[in-house]
């Protein structure tokens, strides 16, 4: 009933006031049951294809959320710096598996992807991960400086170098938590015991290895802090794993092997 109210207070067509406010769209969509498309954000345009086109200004857009860089001429759109990013293979392989994943999984895309950044970060700027952290080094010290900036029009992206360094992680990740198969297990239920919960922990990490491919994300496995590890907060985000705990020895029962059936 919003949108043909709306549309006689501002004369304009309906599918005009979905294109313009896209929030109004997926309150539709969620009313009715059909698939909810993700959220866009407001990019700058690569001005090189601009270029192409007589237009000299910077040029705002409104991008999904799967739009990262420009693969014709290698710039990196997600930010107000737009840098060369070319030479690094693995960002433009990266972008077609989110491509993949957006179509894939739509309705869990918003949630999913706040989800696997904020794990990528946390391993980042924690120093938790070393193999991951040598990776993202390597990839750090192949940025070139900056092309440009428009602080003035867009927001300001104080994680854009971090963000490009970790970007094939986090896609990586971003396909394992926006599979509803996966996302089962976050699932609020009754724990029976410890060694249940070891089980589903000791499953989503070994996963998470295969994927990244890293021998192990459990550098703090003998610490009481793993239970802060983003990955394990992840899946135990409610902290239900920590009610069980009584004794010291309860915390080790998070970290040792399966039992064998």
């Amino acid at each position: 009933m919003v949108v043909p109210r709306l549309a006689i207070l501002t004369g304009l067509a309906p599918e005009t006031l979905r294109m313009l406010l896209p929030a109004i769209a997926r309150i539709e969509a969620r009313t009715a049951g059909d698939v909810v498309r993700h959220r866009r954000r407001l990019y700058v345009a690569c001005s090189h294809c601009m270029h192409r086109r007589g237009i000299t200004g910077p040029v705002l857009a409104h991008r999904p959320a799967d739009l990262q860089l420009c693969r014709r001429h290698g710039i990196w759109v997600d930010g107000n710096r737009h840098y060369r990013v070319g030479h690094l293979p693995e960002l433009v392989t990266a972008e077609h598996r989110h491509k993949r994943i957006a179509r894939r999984f739509p309705n869990a895309l918003e949630a999913a992807t706040k989800e696997a950044q904020h794990m990528v970060r946390s391993w980042l700027l924690n120093k938790n991960q070393p193999h991951l952290l040598s990776r993202w080094n390597d990839r750090l010290a192949q940025l070139p400086p900056k092309e440009a900036i428009y602080g003035n029009i867009i927001r300001r992206r104080v994680d854009e170098r971090e963000y490009i360094a970790t970007y094939p992680e986090f896609v990586t990740l971003l396909g394992m938590v926006a599979d509803p198969a996966w996302r089962a297990l976050r699932a609020p239920r009754r724990w029976a015991n410890l060694s249940q919960h070891r089980c589903t922990i000791n499953t989503v990490y070994t996963e998470a290895e295969h994927r990244l491919n890293v021998p192990t994300l459990r550098e703090r496995l003998h610490s009481h802090a793993f239970s802060n590890d983003a990955l394990f907060r992840w899946t135990d985000s409610l902290g239900r794993s920590l009610m069980l705990v009584e004794t010291p020895d309860d915390y080790d029962a998070l970290r040792d092997e399966p039992l064998q059936n």
